[in-house]
């Protein structure tokens, strides 16, 4: 089965754009847009909701349904990412972008550890921080995790 193409992977991040602000709870497949979700619940949510849909897998058990199911194509560490690509470390998930059509979240205003402010070029939209951190929105991939996430390409059918 062929990769989804960059235009459908545009579809995906599109419909992620539409959950910012969702409020962080660990819910699974039970997330919902604009009321609650976390980073599995709102990745299966936001794929269905662009046409692209997947048995809802926690997040733990993603990487073994991606490749047995043959619904995603485990990416090697060389590989570009694509936007609508997900993002996997051990215990979370995300959808990768660019933001390269979306300029308005392309950043997010910061402060440093000295109290300095900064931009921080965002690359994924996710769920994410369940400890009164911030709601559904955009995110840095370093800043998230020190270790690269293994990425994962939806699967068209023919």
């Amino acid at each position: 089965m062929p990769d989804i193409s960059l235009e459908q992977g545009k579809l995906i991040v599109a419909e992620a754009k539409t959950w910012k602000g969702t409020p962080y709870m660990l819910v699974g497949g039970n997330s919902e847009k604009g009321v609650k979700g976390d980073c599995s619940g709102t990745t299966f949510k936001i794929y269905q909701a662009a046409g692209f849909p997947y048995e809802y897998q926690m997040t733990v058990n993603f990487p073994d349904y991606a490749v047995k199911s043959g619904k995603f194509r485990k990416m090697e560490p060389a590989d570009p990412k694509q936007e609508g690509d997900v993002l996997w470390w051990p215990g979370h998930m995300a959808i990768y972008t660019s933001f390269a059509d979306d300029s308005a979240n392309a950043t997010t205003p910061r402060v440093n550890k000295s109290g300095q402010p900064y931009k921080q070029m965002n690359d994924m939209w996710t769920a994410s921080n369940p400890n009164g951190g911030p709601p559904y929105g955009p995110g840095k991939i370093e800043y998230f995790r020190k270790d690269k996430p293994t990425l994962y390409r939806y699967q068209v059918s023919n």
